[in-house]
């Protein structure tokens, strides 16, 4: 259980600029624009106190705004998402600090509770969820980031690469990252002031700015595989899902 003084807040960031998909966070799935549907369901995750959209467009704060929604507005040059959040964090102090995708209109809020189990420790400063590598279309996919851990836990590495290389057949765990993670505030603003580093921008992948810097990330694991929404075509898929799905239905009437 998390200390009672351990106030969490949420941080979805989203900007309408996307190469793969620009406009994507205003993009309507079943009546709601996705950073909607995102926020709504952070909001019924157990141990949220506030959810906040972090964005560089004027449009995805109104949009939110307009359905009671909080947001704030951010720099547009960030690089890294992990820094957005940073900076619409800057005044949350003494708590946690959670990262969720705005493209995961999915977004099941029991994994935004796994992610905050961890913190019952007073070790633990940052958190990864993660869940199993299970296809070789993945395990392949440069549009997967892989991460493996250490055997206490703690992640050892990151990379949208292939893992392992198998020299000789072996029993290995290589797990996704979802795309959720938290931090204790005061690292959170710690990475914001850390250079870039060779690996993270040679990957694009946010936490090996932590971990190349030697600040210890604990890893969160949940079954379930998340799906996020990258190009338009990913929309229908979504919107058959949250129809036909029984848990999927037993959210949208709990925030539609």
């Amino acid at each position: 259980m998390l200390k009672k003084t351990d106030r969490v807040l949420v941080v979805v960031p989203a900007r309408m600029a996307s190469s793969r998909y620009p406009g994507k966070p205003l993009v309507f799935i079943l009546g709601l624009p996705m950073v909607e549907h995102v926020r709504r369901r952070a909001l019924l995750a157990k141990g949220v106190d506030e959810v906040l959209v972090a964005t560089c467009d004027l449009e995805i704060k109104k949009v939110v705004e307009s359905f009671g929604g909080k947001a704030v507005m951010t720099s547009d040059k960030h690089e890294r998402c992990t820094e957005r959040v940073a900076e619409a964090a800057q005044k949350f102090s003494g708590g946690i600090v959670v990262n969720v995708q705005g493209d995961e209109p999915l977004l099941s809020p029991k994994h935004i509770e796994t992610t905050l189990q961890p913190f019952q420790y007073p070790e633990v400063s940052a958190v990864s969820l993660l869940s199993p590598i299970r296809t070789e279309e993945d395990r392949n996919s440069p549009g997967v980031v892989k991460a493996v851990c250490r055997t206490n836990g703690d992640m050892l590495f990151y990379t949208r690469s292939p893992i392992p290389h198998y020299i000789v057949s072996a029993k290995t765990q290589v797990y996704r990252e979802t795309g959720i993670r938290a931090f204790r505030s005061d690292i959170l603003q710690k990475y914001a002031k850390l250079a870039e580093t060779q690996f993270e921008k040679a990957e694009a992948v946010d936490m090996l700015r932590m971990l190349e810097h030697g600040l210890p990330v604990r890893s969160a694991v949940v079954e379930e595989t998340t799906s996020g929404v990258d190009y338009l075509r990913d929309v229908a898929p979504t919107e058959e899902k949250m129809r036909k799905d029984p848990c999927q239905q037993a959210l949208l009437k709990q925030y539609l």
